[in-house]
This record gives C-alpha cells, structure tokens and sequence, in this order.
C-alpha cells in the first residue's frame, strides 16, 4: 500500500482503539465496584490482559514471517513505553502526583512482580537460554511458572496486609453513576470493547509495519518505536479514561498488568518460532531495552513508596524522571542501532 494510505489506517486503528480504551476503562469499574475486586486486580487481571491483545496479534504475525527479534523487540519496548503512559496520565489529575493517589500497597507488589520477570528475561538474553524438550526455551518456562505464582499470590487478601502506609491517600473520586445494565450486558460490552481493542491494535500495528516497510527503517528500530507506540494505545487510553475518573489504582494496575503480561508472550514467541530459542536469537538492543524497563518500573515503584506527592508541570516528580530517563534510554538505543 502507499504511504498516505498506511497512514490513514493507521489514525483509523488508533481512533478505534482510543474509543474503545475509554469505554473499557468504565467498564471495568464498574465490574470492580459490582464484584467487590479491588481495583488493582482488575486492572491487573482484566485490563492488563485486554489492552494486549494486539501485542499477541503482533507478536504471531512477527514470528511467523520469520521475524522473532523484532516481536521480543515489540515486547520489550512496549514495557518501557507502558511505564512512560502512567507519566502521561500523571497529565491529567491536575495538581497532585498520580503515584500519590494510589491507596494500598497492592500496586507496589504489582510493580516488584514486573522487575522480577524482566529481570528473568534479561538474564535469558545475557545466557543465551537453551532448549528444553519441545523446543521451547528453559526462561519463557522458568518466566510463566513465576507469573502464575505471582498472579495468584496477588489475588489473595493476604498479599496486602503486610506493610501499610503512615499516611493514607486522600483521593476525591468522581462520583460515578452506576451503568443501569444486567450483568449479563456489561459482560458483552466489556468482550465488545475488547474485540475492538483486539481489531484496532492489530490494523494499527500492522500498518506501523507497513510503514516501516515503505521508509525503509530497520525492523530492531521499529520494534522499539513505532510498534511499541501503536500496541500501547490501548493502554494509553484506558489509563487516561481511568485518570479521569480519579481511579488511580485502576490505571496504574493497567498498565503493570500489560507489561507482567507482555513479558509472558515470550514463551508465545518461543512456541511459534521454529528456530533456536529466541533468546538467544536477540541481540544488546533487547536486554537494552529490558533494562530500562526495570529501571523505568523502579522510578515508578519509588514513587509510590516515596509518597510526598512532589510536581511540577502538572506532573509528579518520579513521571519527569520518567520521561526524562525513557527519552535518554531510546536515543542510547537508536543511537547504538544507527549504521556508523
């Protein structure tokens, strides 16, 4: 397709994306406040793994053209991305720090689970891995097995009773009128918002692809960049929906959600590709981008341990630094893929 072309659907898949974004955000308080699950495990367990679905579309269409290394590049730099959307919906609260408004300490855990697991792959990719029977390699394995254990210690009241903050968050929710709709119902808009979600962020990624393509720019470079902008949509406009109706915990479990479950696709890579393990088939660009990654996740997790609801430019300090470390990191990482 021509390059205008690519371009136009690619705003069409993000529209559809964002539309959908906003409508699952509210959709999923509402699931929260119904259920009585906390807004954390929602965030974790329903928005988490809905905005990524186009990174499973894209992971699957990468790896069976023959391109594992720009779908672990995909996974990777969407991570780091994700972090950098919590520092942009800090935008939106106004004059305080987003991480400020979290109330417990299930979001801390939530983001010590996502250091754990990327720490797991940039170890794999340090090695090198190697196969177990299947074909499959030892760290996606060793990499699921964790992220089941961590998800079900997350879901138990247990896993929040532990260290408590001195000071309690003070948030004023929006009152938010409760959806006057059957279970059942709500049920069918959240799998419609998310099959909009799945058919936006897979048009959107594919023609970040196309795009790609026709500007002749390397697929290590768009792994990072331009796919892991496009599949992270998704998760941009719910964190933004869920900012503006003050459900922090919401938003920030979002995207920790995504990217605990980013680093599970992996195995998903490792499943498809008919090669060696994909670990060690990558190369510096992707433990680049594992390590910042935790380092992004880290200034996060400081933030909401810190609490001294510290901002400026309408955004908490630990967003600034964020960004700041995020725009360093990539120009590193271009820098280092740029030929010379």
């Amino acid at each position: 397709m021509s390059l205008p072309l690519l371009a136009a659907l690619f705003i069409l898949g993000a529209a559809l994306v964002w539309y959908a974004g906003t409508k699952l955000a509210r959709y999923a308080d509402e699931i929260s406040r119904r259920t009585g699950i906390g807004q954390g495990v929602i965030g974790v367990l329903l928005l988490g793994a809905v905005t990524s679905l186009p990174e499973i579309s894209t992971t699957t269409v990468a790896t069976l053209s023959g391109n594992p290394g720009m779908a672990v590049n995909n996974m990777l730099g969407g991570i780091a991305f994700q972090i950098v959307v919590i520092a942009l919906a800090d935008l939106f609260v106004g004059k305080q720090a987003l991480t400020n408004m979290v109330p417990g300490t299930r979001t801390i855990l939530n983001a010590l689970v996502s250091i754990v697991l990327l720490v797991l792959a940039a170890i794999g990719v340090m090695l090198g891995d190697w196969s177990l029977p299947g074909g499959i390699g030892f760290f996606p394995v060793l990499i699921a097995v964790t992220y089941i254990v961590c998800l079900r210690q997350l879901s138990r009241k247990v896993a929040v009773t532990g260290w408590v903050p001195a000071e309690e968050a003070e948030v004023d929710k929006d009152e938010v009128e409760p959806l006057e709709t059957s279970d059942q119902r709500l049920a069918l808009l959240t799998a419609g918002a998310a099959a909009m979600i799945l058919a936006g962020g897979t048009l959107v990624t594919l023609s970040a692809e196309g795009i790609a393509e026709a500007t002749g720019a390397g697929t290590g470079l768009v792994g990072l960049t331009l796919l892991a902008f496009a599949t992270s949509l998704p998760e941009l406009s719910t964190a933004i929906a869920a900012v503006r109706l003050r459900r922090a915990e919401l938003a920030i479990g979002d995207m920790l959600g995504g990217n605990m479950f980013d680093v599970l696709l992996i195995g998903l890579i490792d499943a498809l590709d008919q090669g060696e393990p994909v670990l060690r088939q990558v190369d510096d660009t992707s433990l680049t981008a594992a390590l910042l990654g935790i380092l992004l996740t880290a200034l996060i997790l400081i933030g909401l341990v810190e609490r001294r609801d510290k901002y400026a430019f309408r955004m908490g300090y630990d967003s600034i630094a964020v960004l700041i470390v995020y725009v360093a990191g990539m120009a590193a990482i271009v820098t280092g893929l740029s030929p010379g």
